[in-house]
């Protein structure tokens, strides 16, 4: 009788794998035990700080960062930041110090797409890391329903822009279109839906925004769109101007 075979230990093709960066490695084990009990879930790699978790980035190829740093320093949070723009299959989802908002406006400096509390609970955490690996934007979901948050973010533009004129808008009114329905709230698939496009047109277009406009989330995206006056968030009839572009692009195509 042949001998009998190991049970393979690939991961399954629905994995959600994590990169875990944790300065502190007591703290790291208790956030590895909570991650370990989920079935879809596995911690490919552990690090203490963000310059090393660069270098997890092609290695390891994970689906989430989870990202217990102190973002108020510069230096920690320029490599986050880098981390977001030589990762872009991955996202990031941030452990706050506390729930306040010094913590969420970090977080979306940063270009996370998920934001948690220090003290969340462990069933929020994996929720949250589900979300951000299922290419939801949770963080952009939180920020749309708190208006005193955005003011905050766009005061930042503000000031950054203080000493330079208002550059020209760069956006394709397609594009517009796409970021108008984001700060409604849309995920990828109801944009696709309403504007009758392809979900990988969504993404495409979004890709698009954040490299001409230089920011690394959506949310940084339509909050500078706003403060720049090239998006109005009353506007009504973006369903139907597209469709019937759409369907003229359609006709002449066939």
């Amino acid at each position: 009788m042949a001998p009998r075979q190991p049970a393979s230990t690939a991961p399954h093709p629905d994995t959600i794998r994590i990169v875990l960066v944790e300065p502190s490695a007591l703290v790291g084990m208790g956030i590895r035990g909570v991650l370990d009990r989920e079935p879809d879930m596995e911690v490919v790699g552990e690090v203490r700080s963000a310059d090393d978790a660069l270098a997890m980035a092609e290695d390891r190829a994970p689906d989430v960062f989870l990202v217990d740093v102190e973002l108020q320093e510069p230096a920690t949070s320029a490599a986050t930041r880098k981390l977001t723009e030589e990762a872009p299959g991955s996202g990031i989802v941030v452990v706050g110090r506390e729930d306040d908002d010094a913590s969420i406006l970090e977080a979306i400096d940063v270009g996370a797409r998920g934001h948690v509390a220090s003290v969340v609970k462990p069933a929020e955490l994996v929720a949250v890391i589900r979300q951000v690996a299922d290419g939801e934007d949770p963080l952009k979901d939180e920020v749309i329903g708190r208006p005193d948050l955005i003011d905050r973010i766009m005061e930042g533009f503000r000031e950054s822009f203080r000493r330079e004129g208002s550059p020209p808008n760069p956006l394709t009114p397609r594009e517009l279109d796409v970021l108008r329905l984001v700060a409604k709230g849309m995920r990828n698939r109801q944009i696709a839906e309403s504007l009758y496009i392809g979900e990988q047109t969504v993404k495409n277009h979004l890709q698009s925004v954040m490299h001409k406009l230089g920011v690394s989330s959506r949310v940084r995206a339509v909050t500078l769109a706003i403060r720049e006056g090239w998006l109005t968030l009353d506007d009504e009839g973006v369903e139907g101007d597209a469709a019937a572009s759409d369907g003229a692009t359609e006709s002449r195509i066939h």
